[in-house]
């Protein structure tokens, strides 16, 4: 087969992108969604262009997505603390943005190998050994896309990360609430945020209070169960002597 050398150039001339096997299989354990890891790689490859302010013009036009779009993606990173936003200001005055993914690296180095020895294991119930915030935040972002069934948006991660760096609700209780919402079919946030302003109320140290309050729940709605005054809907009204339901 003849090879045209023209375009024999052009794909030797585009270079190589090189991508780390583990963040291959890592990527969501640092907080990163399968979207997040597209807009990434063809970022990467700008930057391994040598381009460190990347146009999300161009990367949208590859991706078939409108640059507003890959901004998003690329701020939901920042907010989930994957990637810095670094402004650099220019002689005549133009402002641009480079893309700093040192953060999403040391997220990676966090994470020790799952094949660690088995007296590790033991220790961390075997959950790799990763920075404790940095794996509760990426759990809980996972966790929450998976029940939704959908990437989270930017509001959603906004209000996520309040959770944390606001209201200081612990992973614990979010993930039971999130269970809450799951078993109601309430899917929402809102929902979310509702159960765990409620549990904090109450003063909730434990997801044992969070049991022990099913519990009652469920005590109460037998208690009213039994209570219920068996009827009969099959009799004549008029003819019938009430005196023996008293």
């Amino acid at each position: 087969m003849k090879i045209d050398q023209d375009k024999l150039l052009t794909f030797l001339n585009n270079g190589h992108t090189t991508l780390d096997n583990f963040l291959l299989l890592h990527y969501r354990e640092i907080g990163m969604n399968n979207e997040e890891l597209l807009v990434y790689i063809q970022t990467k490859m700008g930057i391994d262009k040598g381009n460190f302010e990347p146009s999300t013009e161009l990367i949208s036009q590859t991706m078939g997505w409108s640059a507003k779009k890959v901004f998003s993606y690329l701020d939901a990173m920042r907010k989930k603390g994957l990637v810095n936003f670094k402004s650099r200001h220019a002689s005549d005055g133009k402002v641009t943005t480079e893309l700093d993914f040192n953060p999403l690296y040391l997220a990676l180095l966090n994470i020790k190998s799952t094949e660690g020895h088995a007296d590790e294991r033991v220790n961390n119930q075997g959950i790799p050994n990763i920075d404790k915030q940095q794996t509760q935040q990426a759990d809980i972002y996972n966790l929450i896309e998976q029940e939704f069934g959908r990437p989270l948006s930017q509001i959603e991660i906004e209000t996520i990360k309040q959770w944390f760096d606001v209201d200081h609700f612990d992973p614990k209780f979010i993930k039971a609430a999130v269970q809450e919402a799951v078993l109601n079919s309430a899917l929402n946030l809102r929902y979310i945020e509702t159960i765990l302003v409620s549990w904090q109320k109450k003063n909730y140290h434990s997801l044992n209070d969070i049991k022990n309050e099913r519990q009652k729940y469920r005590q109460y709605k037998q208690l009213q169960a039994d209570e219920v005054v068996d009827i009969p809907t099959d009799v004549d009204i008029l003819n019938t002597d009430w005196d023996k339901f008293k």
